[in-house]
């Protein structure tokens, strides 16, 4: 609780007085962002595109190829609490909340709500605390200074950081997160959607519907598909850009081969609804959703794709295959079914006119 408290704090003293971005829908937080965590996230390995961590950070490579990660209101790297341990942003700049510990920017401006310490900034910087042992290669400004150089000194922080600290409290992601998970959770089945399991191999069949989606119900069968006697998954998908795997098991552990090719990530949607803890020790296609848990990739264990979770132990690359189905086809928003009903409605007191008249 203490530690929430404190990144809360962070968080709000960070954000104070800057106006807010437009929130992001569940469709647009997969399509900008690779990584987004609830919580906390450690990392030993790095992410293509953009992160946001609610919690705090430590250590990770983030951002390798700014040039392919879509347009964004926010930094390349947001974290709400601290960040910390040997950590690189190579594009597109970051926001961190609270402290900024042994981090190097090296592309991109950068804000620090708190206090920074052994950290390289090498575009323009503003830290709103103490700057200790800091190197300012850009411009830059500290409440204070202590063994640290700044040649050019920031008045005001810029348009560009404002922006992005606006954007960085815009989306309550933790609730996008938990909606998409339980939307998705509830949707049937498709009805021609077939998993074979022959010997350590599944295969996942099944055609897309006049929308292109495509739904596997694996609670029945989540058990056996993730278990230590799989070595294989297969797909033979038709017709269909947005695939949806459901399943309900609270723990999941995965040492599969994925017979597909990484793009195939793009597509995929592994909805690990109410599960604690989901570990991955090969590479994994698809985006992963770990609403209420957190996902961990071992050993190296890359994934192509995304992951959304409530926290995150990153030992594998997570690669940009971004999500190019449409979660609102899918998934109508409430204001979609709003519309349907008052259609509904309408349809029917012109067929109660019709037979008056």
């Amino acid at each position: 609780m203490m530690v929430r408290t404190c990144v809360a704090l962070a968080a709000s003293t960070l954000f104070a007085g800057v106006a807010h971005a437009a929130p992001l829908t569940a469709d647009e937080m997969l399509k900008q962002f690779n990584v987004v965590v609830k919580g906390d996230m450690t990392s030993t390995s790095h992410v293509d595109g953009r992160t946001y961590v609610a919690g705090n950070l430590q250590g990770g490579d983030y951002v390798q190829h700014a040039s392919d990660t879509a347009k964004s209101a926010y930094a390349g790297l947001t974290v709400g609490g601290s960040a910390s341990g040997n950590l690189h942003v190579n594009g597109l700049g970051a926001v961190v909340g609270g402290s900024a510990n042994g981090i190097i920017v090296n592309t991109g401006q950068a804000y620090v709500g708190g206090s920074a310490t052994s950290s390289t900034f090498n575009g323009d910087a503003w830290v709103a605390g103490a700057a200790t042992n800091v190197n300012f290669n850009g411009g830059g400004y500290a409440a204070s200074y202590s063994g640290t150089n700044n040649n050019r000194p920031l008045a005001s922080t810029t348009a560009v950081m404002d922006a992005a600290r606006a954007a960085a409290t815009s989306t309550d992601f933790s609730n996008v997160i938990n909606n998409m998970s339980t939307k998705l959770a509830a949707l049937k089945g498709t009805e021609k959607a077939a998993v074979d399991i022959t010997g350590n191999k599944v295969t996942f069949s099944g055609t897309g519907n006049a929308n292109g989606v495509l739904v596997f119900d694996l609670t029945t069968l989540d058990s056996q598909i993730f278990s230590s006697n799989i070595g294989e998954f297969a797909f033979n998908l038709t017709n269909a850009s947005t695939v949806i795997f459901n399943t309900d098991n609270k723990v999941l552990s995965l040492s599969a081969n994925i017979l597909a090719p990484n793009s195939l990530g793009s597509s995929l949607i592994w909805n690990f609804a109410g599960a604690t803890s989901v570990t991955v020790d090969r590479t994994f296609v698809g985006q992963v959703v770990v609403a209420d848990g957190t996902f961990s990739n071992l050993g190296g264990a890359n994934v192509e794709g995304g992951v959304y979770a409530k926290a995150f132990n990153q030992q594998g690359e997570v690669h940009l295959q971004q999500f190019s189905g449409s979660l609102a086809t899918a998934v109508p928003e409430a204001e979609t079914y709003a519309m349907m009903l008052a259609g509904l409605g309408m349809l029917g007191c012109m067929a109660r006119r019709r037979k008056q008249a």
